[in-house]
């Protein structure tokens, strides 16, 4: 094998072809179960789907013996049958009835669908890993060089896939995919080219036939707002009038009567014609089919009114991640001098611009109003004034119970640094303020209250309850927030405003009991005249918030940029008692985002304890080979190390570019191709590798620590910068550490593989399911401790690595070599 190996220029670049589309793929199929399901579900099916890569290693382990005869051969065969699983697979799943919501009543229903839907998107995985693995295997003391081109393929598939998805709707980026990978077929070192010409265009039309039979569709879960929204059109009551999709997510706009919606608004005031908005199938706000102030007056009638109420006249607003124009008509009808809107979605600015300018989108095009291309906590930190009106209209929700199903997902931008950057931003007698729906019991109004106390004493304030006012309607509670302690003639406006709106006081400096609960009344604690929500900002407010948020039955900790997870509200602790209250139908009350972690967390766990000792029971040569033990834990350690530190170094960079899928494009294409280069030059260094890998190890370590030393201050430096600088250092803050982690893998394999040949696609499979696991492990210990902690389990890891290099099977290490 070796021989056909290196007497095959081709192998290089099918790897690599092959190992893009497979991570190409892996990121489409986020992109497309982002549009049909939740965050956290797209998340689990990943993670379960790419158990693929792990169960490639049991599948090469029990047909190595049929597929060493003719590798090359065996190589184009797993090519072509992973390039038409994508589409068939893809198409295959949409008739698969899952569904985010958990019902008691149909678990066992639910629970079957799963299973068949994470069978299905595993396929294309097992067979491209196993032609991957394959390679690995056939490249013996050249495994560096083909270990190379499949990370080298990756990052490249990984940025070119980035760029596919301004130019396809996430349902066709399957389809294409998969003629990009059936494009390495044609490379495979075997047979003629016209032969393998004619392979290629064999499954090319066998794929056309399943497009034309099945075209390409996402079925959206039917407890989405999508989901609900094309049933009104299936109706004739609402029309598609604009989309668009990129990136950042697909974007649609709707039209019709149906739509209603402007958040908090009172119930004395008409709602007008109204365009309802979905980024990826969630609402995402609605445009106010209105060209002047004047059409846009029900919006004096909305809670966020109360702010402009409570704010200097003819303020300067900044509105925060901004996604319809509702907030816009408010400020404008405010006599706002200017009004600035943070929005980083390009997909989303296209549609104001061009489809909806007639339809709403044209406040944005107002003199007095700017649109800034950048996410508000960029605007917060890098950018220049200050302003009289703060408003977080990306957190803006009714919020009467989402069942966590946002819980994974990262916010920047609210966390204890983000509202301190907010704060210190303001003008005297400026405010920052959100609204945000009731829910029973509290959870986001108070985690964000806490939040705001954690800010203020981190800016030097002892008492942050003369800071903050609380007022709420039937709907929903409006938090004003100052940087100086409000006023009597504030308070004295307060109280007015209430009067005059019928708000209902929940907090604000020297409230009083009467004033409480009235006139809409809330339940609270036995024997206080106040709700929970006043009750929470007594115990917050006044120094109390640590033992309060301990003893709250939601997790409402304030969030951090090391822990940046506003939506998740999961208390394991409080498991018991939502049990106890609610029985059979727990799971319908809980928080489920934390949940799907640790169930991904046991899934895969259970699945790599079954695949990957299938081969030692079921192989004799793997059963017989000296270092199973080593071997096992040491492609575990690499592996679960590796994604980890991946993980943690993609919430870092999220901050520095304020953008996450340009981010994620940079870590993924930094680690891959720079690991690459790594691998290459271990290729390069085969005589010494014992010697340098204990040493690339403990670089890695050493590298891991300096940019997370240097990366605070680097980032305050490097913030201001235009994209291309902050790149530039998010890559530099990369590439030591990216380098080093290149080595461990093609090293152990090129070891193992002098002694123990049947190890090498045993151990592949390991480390396969490793990184697996590394995802959800990383999530659930950056949502209950932070990301550092995750960070220094990886290292841990490393460092397990480098004890057990020296027991893999092979050659002792050279003398002078590094323990």
């Amino acid at each position: 094998m070796s021989r056909a190996l290196s007497g095959a220029s081709g192998w290089f670049a099918a790897v690599a072809l092959l190992s893009g589309g497979v991570i190409g793929y892996e990121i489409a199929l986020m992109r497309l179960l982002l549009v049909a399901s939740w965050h956290h579900f797209a998340f689990l099916v990943i993670s379960v789907a790419l158990l693929g890569f792990g169960v490639s290693g049991t599948v090469l382990c029990l047909a190595s013996r049929f597929l060493r005869r003719a590798p090359a051969a065996a190589f184009l065969g797993l090519t072509l049958a992973a390039a038409l699983a994508m589409p068939a697979c893809a198409a295959a799943a949409q008739h698969v009835p899952v569904e985010a919501r958990i019902v008691p009543g149909s678990l066992a229903e639910q629970i079957a669908a799963w299973v068949s839907y994470w069978a299905i998107w595993s396929v294309p995985f097992v067979l491209g890993a196993s032609a991957i693995g394959l390679a690995l295997m056939a490249a013996r003391d050249r495994v560096g060089l083909v270990y190379s081109a499949d990370l080298l393929g990756a990052g490249l598939g990984s940025a070119l896939v980035t760029g596919a998805m301004t130019l396809l709707p996430p349902a066709w980026l399957p389809p294409a995919i998969g003629a990009w990978t059936a494009g390495a077929a044609l490379l495979a070192p075997t047979g003629r080219l016209p032969m393998r010409l004619g392979a290629v265009g064999a499954v090319a039309a066998t794929g056309a036939a399943l497009l034309v039979a099945d075209p390409p569709t996402i079925r959206v879960d039917p407890y989405k707002h999508k989901a609900q929204v094309e049933r009104l059109a299936s109706a004739g009551r609402a029309e598609r009038i604009a989309a668009d999709w990129g990136p950042r997510g697909l974007v649609e706009a709707y039209a019709g009567d149906a739509f209603h919606h402007v958040p908090f608004l009172g119930p004395d005031a008409r709602p007008p014609r109204l365009h309802e908005l979905l980024v990826d199938g969630h609402h995402a706000g609605s445009m106010i089919a209105a060209t002047r102030p004047a059409q846009a007056k029900a919006v004096d009638h909305t809670l966020m009114a109360a702010a402009y109420d409570a704010a200097p006249a003819r303020p300067r607003a900044l509105i925060l991640n901004a996604t319809s124009g509702v907030n816009a008509w408010l400020a404008l009808r405010r006599d706002a001098a200017s009004v600035h809107v943070a929005q980083p979605n390009d997909v989303l600015r296209r549609l104001w611009r061009g489809p909806l300018k007639a339809k709403g989108g044209a406040v944005f095009g107002r003199p007095r109003v700017r649109v800034i291309p950048r996410p508000g906590r960029q605007v917060l930190e890098h950018g220049a004034g200050a302003y009289d009106v703060i408003q977080l209209a990306g957190l803006q929700s009714a919020g009467t119970g989402a069942g966590g199903l946002a819980g994974l997902a990262e916010n920047h931008l609210v966390t204890v640094e983000g509202m301190r950057a907010a704060l210190g931003r303001l003008r005297d007698d400026g405010v920052v303020f959100v609204c945000r729906g009731i829910q029973s019991p509290p959870r986001g109004n108070l985690k964000l209250l806490a939040t705001f106390d954690a800010a203020l004493r981190a800016r030097g304030v002892e008492r942050p309850a003369r800071h903050v006012a609380m007022v709420r309607d039937y709907l929903g509670v409006c938090t004003l927030v100052r940087a100086t302690p409000w006023s009597r003639e504030a308070i004295a406006g307060l109280r007015a405003l209430c009067e005059r709106r019928r708000l209902t006081p929940v907090w604000f400096p020297g409230i009083r009991d009467a004033e409480l609960n009235a006139p809409d009344t809330l339940p609270g604690p036995d024997g206080e005249a106040g709700g929970w929500y006043h009750h929470a900002a007594e115990r917050i407010l006044h120094g109390h918030a640590s033992s309060f948020i301990d003893e709250w039955r939601f997790d409402i900790r304030p969030p951090t940029d090391d822990r940046p997870f506003f939506h998740d509200f999961c208390k394991l602790s409080a498991l018991g008692a939502i049990r106890a209250a609610y029985g059979r139908f727990w799971l319908t009350r809980v928080e489920v985002g934390f949940l799907f972690v640790l169930a991904a967390l046991g899934v895969i766990g259970a699945a790599a304890l079954a695949v990957i000792v299938a081969p030692v029971l079921l192989m004799p040569a793997v059963r017989r080979s000296p270092g199973k033990g080593a071997t096992g834990l040491y492609f575990l350690a690499i592996g679960l190390g590796y994604l980890m530190l991946e993980v943690t170094a993609l919430s870092r960079l999220t901050h520095l570019i304020g953008d996450p899928v340009i981010a994620a494009a940079l870590v993924l294409a930094t680690f891959l191709v720079v690991s690459g280069a790594g691998s290459a030059l271990a290729d390069g260094l085969r005589g010494r590798i014992g010697r340098t890998v204990p040493w690339a190890l403990s670089a890695i370590v050493i590298a891991a620590c300096a940019g997370e030393a240097a990366f605070s201050p680097l980032a305050a430096w490097a913030g201001g910068l235009p994209l291309a600088g902050r790149l530039a250092v998010g890559a530099a803050i990369m590439a030591p550490l990216a380098l080093a982690m290149g080595f461990p893998m093609p090293a152990g394999l090129a070891r193992v593989d002098a002694a123990a040949p049947p190890l090498v696609p045993w151990a592949w499979g390991v480390n396969g399911f490793a990184s697996v696991l590394a995802s959800p492990l990383t999530m659930a210990l950056a949502m209950a401790w932070g990301y550092r902690v995750a960070g220094a389990a990886a290292l841990l890891c490393y460092v397990l690595a480098g004890a057990l290099y020296a027991t893999l099977p092979g050659p002792r290490p050279e003398r002078g070599a590094v323990p």
